[in-house]
Formats: C-alpha cells, sequence, structure tokens
C-alpha cells in the first residue's frame, strides 16, 4: 500500500522555508518602505528650493526698481516687481533672512514696505516663510545693474547659485 500523506519532517521543513522566505519578504517591504519616505522628502526638498529660485528669479526679472543692502552673509532685497503670488498690480517685495531659525521670508503688498514692518501695516503685507535654516542669502548685482547673481546655501543642502539677466 502506498502512503498519500506527508511526514511529520516534510511538513515541519517546509514551515520553517516559508518563515525564511516570509521573513525576507518582510525586511525587503520594511526596506523599499525606508527608502521610499528618504526619497520623496528629499524630492519635497528640491521642490521647495526649485520654486524658491524661480520666485527669486521671476521677482528679479520683472522688477523696475531694486534695492539691495548687503550685509556680511545675508543681503536685504527690496524691489517692485510685475510678479506677484497674490494677484498685486505691480507689488512691492522684500526679501530678506530672519534670525530665527535663520528663516527666508518673502514679503509681499500694494503699498510700499518699510522696515521694520508697523503693528498697523501687518495686515496688509504677505508674508511667506520659504526656507528655513538660510545659512547665506546674498545678490550681487553688475556693475551696470542689469545682471544679478544670486547664492543661497541652507544648511544640509548643496548651495544654489543663478544669475539673472534682465532685458
Amino acid at each position: 500500500m502506498m502512503k498519500k500523506a506527508f511526514t511529520l519532517i516534510e511538513v515541519l521543513v517546509s514551515i520553517v522555508l516559508l518563515v525564511i522566505i516570509s521573513l525576507f519578504v518582510s525586511s525587503t517591504i520594511q526596506q523599499t518602505r525606508s527608502n521610499n519616505h528618504i526619497f520623496a522628502k528629499e524630492l519635497k526638498n528640491k521642490q521647495r528650493v526649485e520654486i524658491l529660485s524661480s520666485m527669486i528669479y521671476m521677482d528679479l526679472f520683472e522688477a523696475s526698481k531694486i534695492n539691495i543692502k548687503n550685509f556680511k552673509r545675508y543681503s536685504v532685497l527690496s524691489l517692485k516687481s510685475k510678479n506677484s503670488i497674490y494677484s498685486i498690480s505691480n507689488p512691492y517685495i522684500i526679501w530678506l533672512v530672519l534670525k530665527d531659525k535663520n528663516s527666508l521670508i518673502r514679503f509681499e503688498s500694494a503699498k510700499k514696505i518699510t522696515l521694520p514692518i508697523p503693528k498697523e501695516d501687518m495686515n496688509r503685507i504677505f508674508a511667506d516663510l520659504t526656507i528655513i535654516k538660510c545659512d547665506n542669502f546674498t545678490i550681487t548685482p553688475s556693475k551696470d545693474k542689469k545682471n544679478y547673481l544670486v547664492f543661497i546655501k541652507i544648511k544640509n543642502y548643496r548651495p544654489i547659485l543663478f544669475e539673472v539677466k534682465k532685458l
């Protein structure tokens, strides 16, 4: 007579093999999740930097009046531009780094902005936190003031350097 059932050892070996394969697959899935999280975070940072660069570029490119005050590691950029993210016609814009977390801030208003901002003007000025941990933000104009070199250094990120050529 022929037996058609599995022996106890065959069943145990198949269970051990199933456990080993399950451990391998679960560790692979966990590693993939971790890599996806790191990738998503890096992609978000790159997109944020790209948006920041684009905003500064467009503000400078479409500006009619530009005033730059340079300090040791930071510039204060004041300008009147055609570029607005709040649909303001020819807004006044200021870019500066605040001491709090070295935050790079963009202010936009329909009326001229004075620093420090008076409390009564707070409700008419849009403020956007663009980047934190900004170690360096400098804007250097060319001699003819038609070209501007923008340098931004963010902690734990590669430096950003680009040129804006005015027409």
